[in-house]
């Protein structure tokens, strides 16, 4: 979970990989449970390797590799 003051505003789920498919279903599932118990849009999966952009129960989930998620989160401000 990301934080801004008291409010959660990102979910996240770590995995090294979502190749197995026991190990995406557990993922999504606590991926989902955390946006719908804080009125997300969105959740992040976050891989090793991993790409795409999904739709589960009408909620984006974006599976990102790790690089690319610690680029988003220490980008300089514009």
């Amino acid at each position: 979970m990301i934080r801004d003051g008291r409010k959660i505003i990102q979910a996240i789920q770590v995995t090294l990989s979502l190749q197995d498919e026991s190990v995406k279903k557990r993922e999504l599932k606590g991926l989902m449970e955390a946006i719908n118990i804080y009125n997300l849009k969105e959740g992040f999966i976050v891989t090793e390797a991993e790409k795409e952009s999904i739709e589960v129960e009408g909620k984006k989930i974006h599976i990102i590799p790790l690089y690319e998620w610690l680029e988003q989160m220490f980008k300089p401000p514009s």
